[in-house]
Order: structure tokens, then C-alpha cells, then sequence
């Protein structure tokens, strides 16, 4: 199975799962955080029960978790109490935060600390991150003639030549990820995502080759 830890408000998400079926993508949603039955050892998670669209999967059964939320929030706990929603919705990330990290199989992105789905980077920190390791970055307000190209484990989609992909695979590396969107404009990097637009086929059909062939 491949566990999409999204909103169920999450158009993108939605479609992922619908289009990942014969892969055996489900989405785990906030409800799903909230059902009895969740169990984690931590110094064993192999032996550990998630439940996933409303049914408990084996860790073991796992083939990869894609992460496509910073965090729940309070507002989707709507099984907890109003005056509680806010307290468990904070402890049901620092769970998540540990489980992400401890799962054997490929999680795509790994958590940090203040992020469910990689560095909860602003422009400033990717713009120090990218400088401090040699890469070009444009600094210019404007937005225009900029494309993405979106690393995916080792490829780099869109670059239109090696600079473009060695810049984003290091910017992607440096953050620790491996789901990268990373603007360019003249060869340039001016920003990054950590969570890639999926209405695009060819990103869709990379990250699915990525989690397939992770076991």
C-alpha cells in the first residue's frame, strides 16, 4: 500500500489516490488520526498497526507514505471535543512527526521538527541554503519567464540543461528531501517548494516509478 497523508479537502491528493488505485494508494486522513487501533513501537515499528481509509494496515504492508500536509489542524478533528481539538491536534503531529521518522519504508518527504512534509523553509532560508552551497539565485521581485523544475529522487523534470538539474538536485539535497519544486529564471534558482504541483502527468508518473521501485 502507498499511504498519502493528505486533507480530504485536498483536491491534489484526492486525485492522486484515484489515479494511484491499481498501486494500492489509499489517503490517510485526519479521520483516519483520530480512529482507535493505532499502534507504534517505536524501537520496532515493523510490528506496528496505521489506520488508513478507514481500515487498520500492518506497517509491514507499507510500501511508501507520501506527505502532502505541513500539519493537521484543529479544525479537521471534528470526532474531538472543540475544547480539545487544539491540544490533540498538536500531540497528533508530534506523533506523526515520530512515526514519519521511524517508518522502515520510503516516506517522501521525511518530517522535521515544524513540518510533517520537510523544512518549513521561508524564502530567506532557501535563499541562505542555495548561496551558502555555491548555487546562483535571482533575487529580482519578479515572477515572469520563471519555470519549475521538480526533482524526484535523482531526476530533475524540466531542467533544460545540466546546471538547472545539478542546482536543484543540491538545493534538494541540502534540505534533505526528495520531492523538490524549484523555480528557476536564467539559470537561476528564486524559490522552492516542498510540495510539487501533481496536476502535472509526468511528475505524477515519476513519483509513483520512485515508490514503486523503493522495495
Amino acid at each position: 500500500m502507498i499511504a498519502v497523508l493528505a486533507s480530504e479537502l485536498d483536491p491534489e491528493a484526492q486525485a492522486l489516490v484515484a489515479g494511484w488505485s491499481d498501486a494500492g494508494a489509499a489517503l490517510l486522513s485526519a479521520e483516519d488520526l483520530c480512529a482507535p487501533g493505532w499502534i507504534f513501537y517505536p524501537r520496532d515499528p515493523t510490528r506496528g498497526v496505521a489506520i488508513v481509509s478507514g481500515r487498520r494496515v500492518k506497517i509491514c504492508e507499507l510500501r511508501a507514505v507520501v506527505t502532502r500536509r505541513p500539519a493537521v489542524v484543529a479544525e479537521e478533528l471534528v470526532r474531538i471535543n472543540s475544547a480539545d481539538r487544539a491540544y490533540v491536534a498538536a500531540e497528533t503531529n508530534a506523533f506523526l512527526v515520530a512515526w514519519l521518522s521511524a517508518l522502515p519504508c520510503r516516506v517522501v518527504n521525511r518530517p522535521t521538527p515544524n513540518s510533517l512534509c520537510g523544512p518549513a523553509w521561508d524564502a530567506l532560508h532557501w535563499r541562505a541554503a542555495a548561496t551558502k552551497a555555491g548555487l546562483a539565485w535571482d533575487n529580482s521581485p519578479t515572477q515572469k519567464q520563471a519555470h519549475i523544475v521538480v526533482v524526484c529522487g535523482s531526476n530533475a523534470l524540466f531542467a533544460r540543461n545540466q546546471r538547472e538539474k545539478l542546482s536543484a538536485l543540491t538545493l534538494a539535497r541540502i534540505a534533505k528531501v526528495e520531492f523538490l519544486a524549484v523555480r528557476v529564471r536564467g539559470g537561476k534558482i528564486c524559490g522552492a517548494s516542498v510540495a510539487p504541483d501533481l496536476a502535472c502527468k509526468e511528475v505524477r508518473a515519476a513519483l509513483l516509478k520512485l515508490l514503486v521501485e523503493a522495495k
